[in-house]
């Protein structure tokens, strides 16, 4: 049972309604956005899938897929949707390469 709001007051973010709310599918709901957010996960990281792929222990089976990562990796890049990733990729490499007056590579002067 919900208590009554005065006029005064705003609504919180985590009162709940006091009545269900009718027609929504939240199970399907969830499902289109898992869905979604991995198609675009797998294309996006297609780089990050094939250097997984080749990490694994080397047999017949890891062999198959790395082909097919690879050609799935080359397809995206032709494509152009790998290009955002791949520059914010740069940009932290290059921001972690950076070295300030006399610091050396590895850390210390």
């Amino acid at each position: 049972m919900a208590r009554e709001m005065k006029e005064h007051e705003l609504a919180s973010p985590v009162d709940l309604p006091g009545e269900p709310v009718e027609g929504g599918h939240p199970l399907l709901w969830t499902t289109l956005t898992i869905l979604v957010a991995a198609v675009a996960l797998l294309c996006a990281n297609a780089g990050t899938l094939a250097a997984w792929v080749d990490e694994k222990p080397v047999s017949e089976l890891q062999q198959q897929a790395s082909q097919h990562a690879a050609g799935w990796k080359a397809t995206m890049d032709a494509t152009g949707v790998t290009a955002p990733r791949a520059a914010l990729h740069g940009w932290w490499k290059r921001l972690q390469a950076a070295r300030f007056g006399e610091e050396a590579q590895g850390g210390t002067p």
